[in-house]
């Protein structure tokens, strides 16, 4: 292929600050003389008075940590020492050098030569030796910038750039009727990011010089129409059996031959030439695992293509089945040969929203059929994975959305107050088989949260739709888009016919991603809350609901679980205290205690979500120390939020989706809602919502977690299979001491298990149980194998006091070679809970960057230490065994032991 590419990441790139039209000094600037590469050229450059190292993808503000100009922001209170950088332009600069090949591209010296960057924030203007080329508004636009053959000459060029300031927009509490951008609003100041505005050329930038050169190219894929093979059954059909026993994903075979074909669609821009007369073509390429199902090649002029696929192997979600995914080639050529080339990656599937079984009329689709198959939505709320996103280390992606697969998800809906995400996640999600729910970058304010409707900000919005859907049509995760989060008039969440911006974009996107899902906000209402008073007053009201974010307390957070009617629960939580490993690289020793809000730096990171009074009070008055606290919260969080989900799916066909919020923060917090810390190590809490996920599961019901003041203490047992456990398995329910007696139990016989079904409880006089038990059931199938075992912590006092009374374990643990943690219990007492965390301090890099996701210092790429969790308490004479990567230190963490350091 005649072409060649200049890419333009990296360190090659200097920054420095301007005020008004200083900015012009510094375009005009030439470039200091030195060296004969770009590497001797940029260490000349950024020797310069004034000018400071910068990287490509990046952010401005890290770029000033790195050299020394701010301190880390992720520290302590540091980042409001950064809040003026986003006032300033910024200008970017950086030798480039082409030789012969490079400015020409071609034979004969006749080529096109375009300079590209996929992302600015929020804008720039960009200049080429000193020249201005034109601008880039919008973080989410590409910049395509045409160079004359005179510009591309052989020999050393300037490229410059003027980032413009961050525009003004609200923070989370303000007015979304002001906002006039479409950007993310979290680094504009939000309960779990400080005001930290990104800046920068936040994704790659290149130069490609070919003899032709295609431009924007549009891939879809699709199962052939029905009609040309039997139709899916409907949801209703499969719920009607699945009632009666039967259960559809448990006769499913994935890896079947599909019957009907699948059809690739692509188009594309008319290609750029330097010969208005070249004879161009373009072959589009489908191929599987190397092998290729189908080609075609037509006149370049045509602009489309269309390719039959004979029967696709079909992409499931994530626990349902395989994610095969096709490779699409699109090449342009010309009488000499290939020029250019794209390539993406589809899958094949249907997927639809189609109502809840026995919802009220009028109400919207929250239940996913795909493949014809409902599959229930459980998932995670994500936020950007750093509110600095031009510094976003893909491996952390991967690390976070590997984590939601291994929970069991399949959802992820991506927030509207941060990203339209980019390529990189979408492609990752594609490779897990995690749906994604896309939401624009628009949110509720705290005072007003009904977007603009100025016709520009309507223009405006209809145009970022416009670029950026055809860029995520190929991907077989994304299953729907949403026009923001949380937006409403008058506390009513918004409707498509009730504001122009969520009609234009309903309107574009329909246009150009037909079939895709659309839901208009999250929640859509009618009823906005999940409180008990809003349930009580009109039950039938709560379709989509968010909330509560808060511990509801041992009594009130089991009371509203078990009260909730909601159709589709797509945002609530618990808070909860960070890892101790983050804590100690985020806050001074110093300033770690007090905890609570009487502390400015535990206001500054996570003020909404320290609940520190509320975890005092719940444990009878006794943290007094870091320690005890942080497990104290973290173990309120865990159990609560697990119940919730449970409570949730208990409801099944009738609730359908379930979203806890979140799993990741965008700034390392404090206290946080999220279940995988800034660094990306998973707390209590993920260990205990990916139980709550799992396909088959006994669950218990209960009233309270504390029984102080009750004659009887109660438990109900519920059991669900999405692969169906036939009629003869039992359930024992038991209330159990923690040496392991058995205080009272009932064996129950099921039917077969498919949707959730109440099938017993035990009652035990609460004089007759101690001050901390378990409650315990023990699902096996006719052959006596394990099916499920769950395990709660209770107690008969008023709160949580006696769990600090629990006497230690006697833990016999070992390591094996593959890394797996292998836990005996020998003593005489329950280990009332077991985790695997990173033993490894945070530590700061070279510059001074902190090091993230659990990646050893110093060691770029190393592998991510990937740990493991289970909520349930471990009695005395049992084993278990906890995954982690091997060659990695460990240590093994458990309520009521010492942690125990392993190699």
């Amino acid at each position: 292929m005649s072409s060649a590419t200049i890419r333009l990441d990296g360190d090659d790139w200097t920054i420095r600050e301007a005020l008004g039209d200083t900015a012009e000094w510094y375009l005009g600037a030439p470039l200091p003389e030195a060296g004969n590469n770009v590497a001797e050229a940029s260490a000349a450059i950024a020797a310069a008075p004034g000018w400071l190292p910068a990287r490509v993808p990046g952010a401005v503000i890290d770029d000033l940590h790195r050299a020394g100009e701010v301190p880390d922001p992720r520290v302590g209170r540091n980042s409001r020492a950064s809040e003026w950088v986003a006032e300033r332009s910024w200008v970017y600069r950086r030798a480039v050098d082409l030789d012969a090949s490079a400015s020409d591209g071609v034979r004969d010296g006749v080529g096109v030569g375009v300079l590209e960057f996929d992302g600015i924030d929020p804008g720039a203007d960009v200049y080429w030796d000193g020249e201005a080329l034109g601008s880039v508004h919008g973080l989410y636009q590409r910049g395509r910038f045409v160079l004359t053959p005179e510009q591309r000459s052989p020999g050393r060029h300037k490229l410059a750039l003027r980032v413009h300031p961050a525009p003004a927009s609200e923070p989370q509490v303000g007015r979304t009727e002001r906002v006039r951008v479409h950007t993310p609003r979290l680094g504009y100041g939000w309960d779990f990011s400080p005001r930290l505005r990104h800046q920068g050329v936040w994704k790659s930038a290149r130069l490609r010089v070919a003899r032709a050169l295609l431009g924007d190219v549009t891939v879809s894929a699709r199962v052939a129409e029905a009609g040309e093979a039997p139709a899916p059954r409907s949801s209703g059909e499969w719920m009607r059996e699945s009632a009666s026993g039967g259960d559809e994903m448990s006769r499913l075979d994935p890896t079947a031959a599909h019957e009907r074909d699948g059809v690739v669609d692509v188009s594309w821009e008319a290609p750029l030439a330097a010969r208005p007369d070249a004879a161009l073509g373009v072959t589009v390429t489908v191929t599987r695992e190397g092998r290729t199902v189908a080609q075609q090649r037509v006149d370049a002029a045509a602009g489309t293509a269309s390719l039959r696929i004979p029967q696709p192997e079909l992409w499931w979600p994530n626990t349902v089945g395989p994610q095969p995914l096709y490779a699409v080639t699109v090449a342009l050529s010309d009488a000499a040969g290939e020029t250019d080339r794209t390539a993406r990656e589809v899958g094949f599937r249907t997927a639809e929203l189609v109502p809840n079984e026995g919802a009220p009329a009028g109400a919207l689709g929250y239940t996913a059929v795909v493949n014809g198959v409902v599959v229930p939505l459980l998932g995670w709320n994500w936020t950007p994975a750093d509110t600095l996103f031009g510094s976003i280390d893909p491996a952390k992606v991967e690390h976070l959305l590997a984590l939601a697969a291994a929970s069991g998800a399949r959802l992820i809906r991506v927030w509207g107050g941060g990203l339209i995400e980019s390529e990189h996640f979408y492609a990752t999600c594609d490779r897990l088989g995690l749906l994604v729910w896309q939401e624009f970058s628009q949110s509720s304010s705290g005072m007003q949260s009904a977007p603009s409707t100025d016709p520009d900000f309507v223009a405006l919005m209809r145009a970022e739709a416009e670029a950026l859907a055809p860029t995520r049509i190929h991907h077989p995760s994304l299953l729907l888009w949403g026009g923001g989060n949380e937006l409403d008039d008058g506390g009513v969440p918004l409707s498509d016919d009730r504001s122009p911006v969520l009609a234009a974009l309903s309107a574009t996107v329909a246009t150009l991603d037909p079939g895709r899902g659309w839901l208009p906000t999250s929640p859509t209402g009618p009823e906005f809350h999940n409180r008990l008073d809003r349930i009580h007053a009109n039950p039938e009201g709560q379709h989509d609901v968010h909330g509560p974010w808060e511990h509801q307390g041992l009594v009130g957070q089991y009371t509203l679980a078990n009260a909730g009617t909601s159709l589709a629960h797509t945002e609530f939580g618990v808070e909860g205290m960070t890892n101790l490993r983050s804590l100690t690289a985020l806050v001074p020793e110093a300033e770690r205690w007090p905890a609570d809000r009487t502390n400015p730096v535990y206001r500054h990171l996570g003020e909404w979500w320290n609940n520190a009074d509320q975890v005092v009070e719940l444990f009878g008055g006794r943290p007094d120390d870091l320690a005890t606290l942080n497990r104290a919260s973290q173990l309120l969080q865990a159990t609560g939020l697990q119940y919730a989900v449970e409570a949730d799916r208990r409801r099944f066909p009738r609730c359908s989706m379930v979203l806890p919020w979140q799993l990741n923060e965008s700034f390392p917090n404090a206290w946080c809602t999220t279940a995988v810390d800034f660094r990306g190590d998973p707390k209590p809490a993920f260990f205990a919502v990916a139980r709550a996920f799992e396909r088959r599961r006994a669950t218990l019901r209960v009233e309270r977690a504390v029984w102080g003041g009750q004659s009887v203490a109660a438990a109900e047992v519920w059991l669900w299979a999405e692969d169906a456990v036939v009629e003869g398995s039992t359930v024992t329910v038991r209330a159990v001491a923690l040496d392991g007696t058995v205080i009272a139990e009932r064996v129950l016989g099921a039917p077969t298990v498919g949707r959730p079904a109440a099938v017993g409880s035990l009652e035990v006089a609460v004089d007759a149980l101690p001050a901390v038990f378990l409650w315990e059931a023990d699902w096996r199938d006719a052959e006596g194998r394990v099916i499920d075992r769950e395990r709660t912590v209770a107690t008969t006092t008023e709160n949580f006091a006696a769990l600090l009374d629990v006497p230690a374990p006697l833990l016999a643990v070992t390591r094996g070679a593959d890394g797996a943690v292998r836990i005996g219990n020998e003593g005489d007492v329950a280990a009332l809970t077991l985790r695997v965390v990173d033993a490894r301090p945070v530590e700061a890099e070279p510059g001074g960057a902190r090091s993230a996701v659990g990646r050893p210092v110093g060691a770029p790429g190393a592998p991510i230490l990937s740990v493991s969790g289970d909520p349930r308490p471990l009695l005395p004479g049992e084993e278990r065994c906890l995954a982690a990567t091997p060659g990695v230190p460990v240590r093994l963490e458990s309520w009521n032991a010492e942690p125990v350091d392993l190699p």
